[in-house]
């Protein structure tokens, strides 16, 4: 199943040649510092004109604008509050759920403070996360809530198709009561959703290891 879910998420991303990640890299890179990015500031730190820049979003699947149409999110990093926070740098930043917030380090190759809250007992869930995994969880016994989207609807609406589903729960308990209302759901382990997003991630990315 797993394995599945990789293949499932790796196609659902950006198919990127080697430029294209280091452009990804650099979008993760200015959304770190915990605002919007205009599009004129990514498109200079890229080299390209704002009219090529313009069309390379358009392409790309998984970015998020504001008001002002400026870079909100991509891929799971927000700039715009969620209910699920980390800290970077010493800036807070949101995830698009709580999934995401198991691969932020391995995107930023640094450790991460985290906290999201279980949707059934309304208990904090406090996390320190590195590159290499979950280090520190409170409580210990946290799962994750999961389902298995089709391909399509990912790349159509990713936040709207699967990650309202996903959360971090604060017991396999209170996962089973999640599952009564979620018949196509399941639940994972925190480190089989750490190594799922790292592989994603690693594969992405592959000409940039």
């Amino acid at each position: 199943m797993l394995s599945d879910l990789e293949n499932l998420f790796t196609l659902a991303f950006p198919q990127l040649d080697k430029t294209g990640q280091q452009q990804s890299m650099k979008l993760y890179q200015l959304l770190s510092l915990g605002k919007p990015v205009c599009i004129n500031t990514f498109a200079e730190s890229i080299c390209l004109t704002t009219k090529e820049t313009e069309k390379l979003l358009a392409s790309w699947t998984g970015v998020s604008f504001d008001d002002e149409h400026r870079i909100s999110a991509f891929w799971g990093v927000s700039t715009s509050p969620t209910a699920h926070s980390f800290r970077l740098d010493g800036q807070m930043l949101y995830t698009w759920c709580a999934w995401d917030l198991l691969f932020v380090p391995v995107i930023y190759q640094q450790s991460i403070s985290a906290q999201t809250q279980c949707p059934v007992s309304k208990k904090t869930i406090s996390l320190t996360i590195t590159e290499d995994g979950v280090k520190i969880i409170e409580p210990a016994d946290a799962m994750i809530t999961f389902i298995k989207p089709e391909l399509d609807a990912l790349k159509a609406n990713i936040t709207g198709t699967f990650c309202q589903y996903i959360f971090f729960i604060d017991s396999e308990n209170s996962g089973n009561d999640w599952l009564k209302s979620h018949a196509n759901g399941f639940l994972l382990e925190m480190n089989q959703g750490f190594e799922l997003g790292k592989n994603i991630i690693t594969k992405v990315f592959k000409d940039l290891q």
